[in-house]
């Protein structure tokens, strides 16, 4: 079995802040990342609409057949990569790659949510 997650990297592109984390799976729109607690916090953060960038390279680890990481096998890559700096060249293929933008604006968002 294989596991499939992401590096992930975000860039608030009007402030220049950028945060990079992992994911399972590889983001291609908004809602793959919503719910991934440091992608949340990130864009709690921000309090002004603006564009939001974001670029995922995406890696496998192990053979077989191909599955999205759960939170837990997320967490044991960042231990990982934390263990050995080249964890991600040495140990796992990297198959993809995806780039996408979107519009962050927190206003919409609070009157979605009082709805």
């Amino acid at each position: 079995m294989a596991v499939l997650f992401s590096v992930v990297t975000v860039t608030a592109i009007t402030k220049g802040e950028q945060l990079g984390f992992l994911v399972g799976g590889v983001p291609r729109e908004l809602s793959d990342l919503e719910g991934w607690t440091a992608f949340d916090n990130f864009i709690g953060e921000i309090d002004e609409e603006m564009d939001i960038g974001v670029h995922a390279d995406g890696y496998i680890y192990g053979e077989g057949e191909v599955y999205k990481a759960t939170p837990e096998e997320v967490a044991y890559f960042y231990k990982r990569m934390e263990d050995n700096q080249d964890f991600l060249t040495s140990r796992c293929q990297n198959i993809d790659k995806a780039d996408f933008d979107f519009n962050w604006s927190p206003d919409e968002l609070f009157r979605m949510e009082m709805n």
